[in-house]
């Protein structure tokens, strides 16, 4: 994996600034990465490390954007408390939720937590209302990852949401069973 910048690390702003705009480094959320760098999830992961730390594990939104569901950075970042207790982030760009994490929901990728890919489904499929997270359910989505999200919700009976989020992905489910367009006219 390549080796991520953050200002004041080793290179200062004024330094990183020049690489950036020499085309040696290019922005990865908000940390700087080399230019020819493949943007993967280990290398999304790792620009969050001054957030998430050794305690803090990615969800939802910010978790999507590691595993290549969004585009960009949500602008405010979703983690949750891992398995070992941690104090409250005291930062604008962070959403917090309090409760633990199983760690066998958690993958290490770039030297964090993220929430696995079909934990990540889960919340995203509690929160379609909201276009951005469907739309990155949508994209997340495979048969076999919604078979392993729909599991986890029926071992989980308490989940907030569960209802509409199991609804949600039944629709994903019953639209990639359906024969595309394409694989039909040839």
């Amino acid at each position: 994996m390549a080796r991520v910048h953050f200002a004041h690390d080793v290179l200062s702003p004024a330094e990183l600034s020049a690489a950036l705009l020499d085309g040696e480094l290019a922005r990865v959320g908000g940390a700087f990465a080399p230019a020819d760098a493949l943007e993967s999830p280990d290398l999304r992961a790792a620009t969050l490390r001054p957030i998430l730390g050794d305690t803090l594990v990615a969800i939802g939104r910010s978790a999507a954007w590691i595993h290549g569901a969004l585009g960009l950075p949500p602008d405010v970042h979703h983690v949750q408390r891992g398995p070992h207790g941690t104090t409250r982030p005291v930062r604008r760009d962070v959403r917090f939720r309090d409760t633990a994490i199983d760690s066998a929901d958690t993958v290490l990728l770039g030297g964090v937590r993220v929430s696995s890919r079909s934990r990540t489904l889960v919340e995203l499929a509690r929160e379609a209302d909201d276009p951005v997270a469907a739309g990155a359910a949508r994209r997340l989505a495979t048969p076999a990852l919604i078979r392993e999200a729909l599991d986890w919700i029926a071992a989980h009976r308490r989940l907030p949401g569960r209802q509409p989020a199991m609804a949600f992905l039944a629709g994903l489910a019953e639209r990639s069973a359906e024969p595309d367009q394409d694989d039909v006219t040839r």
